[in-house]
């Protein structure tokens, strides 16, 4: 049975992967579990964009002072492409191929999308970066070269659903700069059919239409330091990565964005696309936020989070807020680590166990001539996707800061009591409310160990979604696919 989506292509006509590729203007962690989930379902309840009607992401400018609010979500394919990789038999191929792409149906990628739309929809940022925001097409088996899709029958474009749940929400989002990364199509077996699947991973940043932004210049970018896995003696394939960036005006005043992932398999790789990232973000005269899936972290190998904290703040270390996630001693004023909890990573089914896996801070938002008045996560809550099934939606929970070029004032003791929330309203005057006050007790880091894993491993240990999209394209060649080789590309 076929099950491409048309629709899909009617609205947002997929952008060509060359064109978006090449830089130019355009249009275009710690395990910090919460013990309960009532400390964020009481910040989300006492939200001021939800109950006190503050548009607390409306951007405001004052006497030269910038205020935004701005999110970042991988989106989470809902596979484990990693599990191929158990078995080298090229024969089998297109067995787990196809069982792969039936995860991705099962994850009920529409439905998750609306999941995180209502979640944006309730805290309305002006700026969002998304990740993983992919494309899964299927056509009739060609079997052409991985490098040269040709599948065109799209199944699900998650930027588009998305950006469609959000319209239904009268919260319309527009995409300013989309960055095409890897685009790779393998041989697969779906209910006895021969098809082949085409993976196209992206990242974008996204505009919320009614905010007081104006885009000013646009550009992508492709890391020269790509992940290669081989295919045969003769033939390679590389899973490319990159980044999206817009230069803004937000309520007139500058501010420059950027958007990542970088690559999950190899930690080799992963540094030196952080020192790529990390050049192209060079301290300037301009407020600069970098956004992403960054697959590092305080608690991770962290070399790729060095390189990008020697010029960069992490809000989520340096914002002079508490957050509503309270200590382990109970204490609002929380220790860099456990400012906010994991963001990363929730089984790729998607599927909630006893626990959700969130251990591992990888999700940030880091910045330059900008701070972080508040930071919180977002999407750490299960949700009916048809009445009787349970989906996260997406193995990452969101990551959102509301921003401000303001001086920081001296909290009072009653603001280190209380966690101000800060959210800016239109006029630029700002509200607040406190943190429950009943302490939610968060899990302290040393305990990781005994929830089954080592804090300081990096994402390779279980790679869901794009961050393995290499491993089904090393199993293509059998077993000499296997090696992860490191690889520059010539300029």
């Amino acid at each position: 049975m076929d099950d491409t989506d048309r629709s899909a292509a009617a609205t947002d006509a997929p952008w060509t992967r060359r064109g978006i590729l090449r830089v130019g203007g355009g249009s275009l962690a710690a395990t910090t579990l919460l013990a309960s989930g009532a400390a964020e379902r009481s910040l989300a309840t006492a939200s001021p964009d939800t109950e006190s009607g503050a548009t607390g992401a409306r951007a405001v400018a004052s006497d030269g002072d910038l205020s935004v609010s701005i999110a970042t979500q991988n989106l989470g394919l809902g596979a484990d492409f990693l599990s191929i990789a158990r078995d080298n038999d090229e024969a089998t191929v297109p067995e787990r191929v196809g069982a792969l792409y039936t995860d991705v149906r099962k994850s009920r990628p529409r439905e998750r999308m609306v999941a995180i739309a209502q979640e944006l929809t309730q805290r309305r940022p002006a700026i969002v970066g998304v990740q993983e925001a992919a494309i899964v097409r299927r056509g009739p088996r060609t079997g052409n070269d991985p490098e040269s899709p040709d599948a065109d029958g799209i199944v699900f474009d998650f930027l588009d659903a998305l950006r469609a749940a959000l319209r239904a929400r009268e919260t319309p989002y527009r995409p300013v700069a989309v960055a095409t990364n890897a685009d790779l199509e393998f041989p697969g077996r779906v209910d006895g059919e021969a098809i082949d699947v085409r993976l196209t991973d992206r990242d974008a940043i996204l505009v919320r239409e009614d905010a007081d932004v104006t885009v000013q210049d646009t550009s992508t970018a492709t890391f020269d330091a790509s992940l290669t896995l081989p295919l045969s003696a003769e033939r390679s394939v590389e899973i490319e990565r990159g980044y999206a960036r817009a230069d803004l005006r937000v309520a007139g005043e500058p501010l420059s964005v950027l958007n990542t992932h970088l690559e999950s398999a190899l930690e080799s790789v992963r540094t030196a696309q952080a020192t790529e990232f990390a050049s192209a973000v060079d301290a300037g005269s301009t407020p600069l936020v970098a956004l992403g899936d960054f697959n590092d972290g305080p608690d991770g190998e962290r070399d790729a989070y060095e390189i990008l904290t020697e010029t960069l703040s992490d809000v989520a270390v340096e914002g002079t807020s508490a957050t509503g996630e309270t200590a382990a001693n109970g204490s609002t004023a929380a220790t860099p680590e456990a400012r906010i909890s994991g963001t990363c990573c929730r089984p790729s089914s998607l599927r909630p166990p006893d626990e959700d896996g969130l251990t591992r801070r990888i999700d940030h938002v880091f910045v330059d001539g900008i701070r972080a008045s508040h930071v919180r996560r977002f999407g750490v809550e299960a949700v009916d996707v048809d009445g009787a099934t349970r989906r996260w939606p997406s193995d990452h929970a969101g990551v959102l800061a509301a921003l401000t070029t303001a001086p920081a004032e001296t909290p009072t003791a009653t603001e280190d009591a209380t966690a101000t929330v800060e959210g800016t309203v239109a006029n630029g005057s700002a509200t607040s409310e406190s943190a429950p006050t009943s302490p939610q007790t968060v899990e302290p880091t040393a305990k990781s160990a005994e929830a089954g894993g080592d804090t300081r491993s990096s994402t390779s240990a279980e790679n869901p979604g794009f961050g393995v999209v290499a491993a089904l394209s090393a199993l293509v060649g059998g077993a000499a696919g296997a090696a992860l080789l490191d690889r520059r590309r010539e300029a």
